[in-house]
């Protein structure tokens, strides 16, 4: 079903409470009805445009790093005491599979 027939249904469907008495449930009906029409028609009238893969490869490398700093700023909560480039240093080892003075239920859980 695409979103024409969708979009057909719901107004059939808003005709068919005219015929019943004004009411408070009538009305909340229309109001959710009328949404959900306002609602396709939006999506209708604007598709999405086509991302270039330059503009996801660029995307996908900020998530990435935003997760990457958020996870070292978490890290840097449970220890004040160390700069953010100290926890940087601390994690790259521990990913090379050196001891850290981190420990590592920090490294696995680190909210505060």
């Amino acid at each position: 079903m695409n979103k024409q027939d969708k979009l057909k249904k719901l107004q059939e469907q808003l005709d068919a409470l005219k015929i019943f008495p004004k009411s408070k449930l009538v009305r909340e009906l229309q109001k959710q009805i009328q949404n959900k029409i306002t609602r396709l028609q939006k999506t209708i009238v604007s598709p999405k445009k086509p991302i270039n893969k330059e503009k996801l490869a660029n995307l996908s490398r900020s998530r990435k790093l935003k997760r990457y700093h958020r996870y070292v700023r978490l890290i840097r909560d449970n220890f004040p005491d160390l700069t953010i480039a100290e926890i940087r240093k601390q994690f790259s080892k521990r990913r090379k599979g050196t001891e850290v003075s981190i420990p590592d239920a920090v490294w696995q859980n680190p909210s505060p």
